[in-house]
């Protein structure tokens, strides 16, 4: 008698612990979905509205961008003429107006950074001809202080039909950190830096970021067929904020040694929600990427964002560091869609998507000839991609859509 009641008590005993051990589990599914359904609804509402660029309404066509009457308009023939006339801008903060610098023809050479602080500034060619205002910077070498041709510290910072080339760091830096907000470069030829050919920064501590830039019509390349060291990239995007960037001709962004060279675009560091569209990306080792890495101690790298109508190619040119296509990393409600991708190296993935904080993602209806895969605990929804792209009729579409690029 005392052994069967010793007996019950421990069947009871039994499946009231068990009964405890599945209840606990299934509170902490609760929770950990509960939770992760928290994180994801703040981040979804928690981000501003977007503001429009307020100068993009001086887009009118392809061409040179329209010069408001207002602006004072500043015709340069010479480095020092350009640097004075500057300077003296630069100084005087009670001027209200916007200042347009029409450069003719010519090769013009910086041998210090010029630093941009005043808003609403337009450097331009009076030709409306990239090729026929070459602006230069101190070369593409390795420097021991930073060495850009134009840094910009102020809002409405405007560049058109213009070359930039050999810099010992970027041709162009947009300070997010210093207030610059509504960059627009357009049909231009950047080429040649020691780093990545444009880089924006930011400040996330004062939540100091570069918001609704535009970069079209422009021509992204190292000349030689292959960059000077590892550490470069075409754009490079720290925290930005409803850029688009658009029909663009990125050559060449590739690594010569060591590691692989950054992406021809790059938005990462809290970047949120910026468009990539109809932009042509030949021969560089990585073409798009949103987010880097899996930081702990943030919720993304990027946030949203959409990268459409792409066409990336790379050919069997032997480069050892050739990588993928496009790339999400860190980067939750993100959209990749009708992308083209053609790849003849090695690397055996044409997107990815990687780790889990890369979530609801959406990739739809891209054709490639090489496999689209999650890593690492990315999620994504995927429908109607193609991954039997055929050489031949990806090159038609490809020589099609080059003849839309201004080069």
């Amino acid at each position: 008698m005392t052994i069967m009641f010793k007996q019950t008590s421990i069947k009871i005993i039994a499946r009231i612990t068990l009964g405890f051990g599945i209840a606990f589990v299934l509170v902490m599914v609760f929770f950990l979905i509960f939770d992760d359904f928290q994180r994801k609804s703040l981040i979804k509402l928690s981000f501003p509205k977007a503001i429009i660029n307020p100068n993009i309404s001086l887009i009118k066509d392809a061409g040179r961008i329209n010069i408001p009457d207002s602006f004072n308009h500043i015709y340069i023939s010479s480095e020092e003429e350009f640097l004075s006339q500057l300077s003296n801008i630069n100084r005087d903060q009670t001027q209200k107006k916007g200042n347009a610098f029409v450069f003719n023809d010519g090769s013009y050479t910086f041998t210090n950074t010029v630093v941009i602080n005043s808003p609403n500034t337009i450097i331009t060619s009076f030709s409306g001809n990239p090729k026929k205002v070459i602006i230069n910077g101190n070369g593409m070498i390795k420097r021991t202080r930073v060495e850009n041709i134009f840094e910009v510290h102020a809002n409405g910072f405007i560049l058109d039909s213009v070359t930039l080339q050999e810099a010992g760091n970027h041709l162009i830096q947009i300070r997010g950190e210093k207030g610059a907000n509504f960059p627009i470069i357009r049909n231009c030829i950047l080429q040649n830096s020691y780093e990545q050919l444009i880089k924006v920064t930011y400040d996330k501590k004062r939540d100091m970021t570069s918001k609704s830039g535009f970069i079209e019509n422009c021509t992204l390349q190292y000349t030689a067929g292959i960059g000077p060291n590892f550490y470069i990239g075409g754009i490079d995007a720290h925290g930005i904020q409803n850029w688009v960037i658009k029909n663009n001709l990125f050559k060449y962004i590739a690594s010569p040694a060591d590691k692989v060279a950054e992406h021809a675009i790059h938005l990462w560091k809290d970047s949120i929600n910026n468009s990539v569209q109809g932009n042509i990306i030949i021969d560089s080792d990585r073409g798009i990427g949103f987010g880097l890495g899996r930081d702990k101690n943030k919720d993304f790298s990027n946030y949203g964002g959409v990268i459409k109508d792409n066409y990336i190619y790379h050919s069997n040119n032997k480069n050892q560091y050739s990588d993928t296509g496009i790339s999400l990393e860190s980067s939750p409600y993100t959209l990749i869609k009708a992308n083209y991708i053609f790849l003849e190296h090695d690397y055996p993935r044409s997107i990815e998507y990687r780790f889990a904080k890369t979530f609801d993602a959406k990739i739809i209806s891209n054709f490639t000839n090489k496999s689209i895969q999650g890593m690492n605990g990315g999620n994504a929804v995927m429908h109607s991609n193609k991954t039997n792209l055929n050489k031949i009729d990806f090159l038609y579409l490809l020589n099609e859509k080059m003849k839309n690029i201004i080069k």
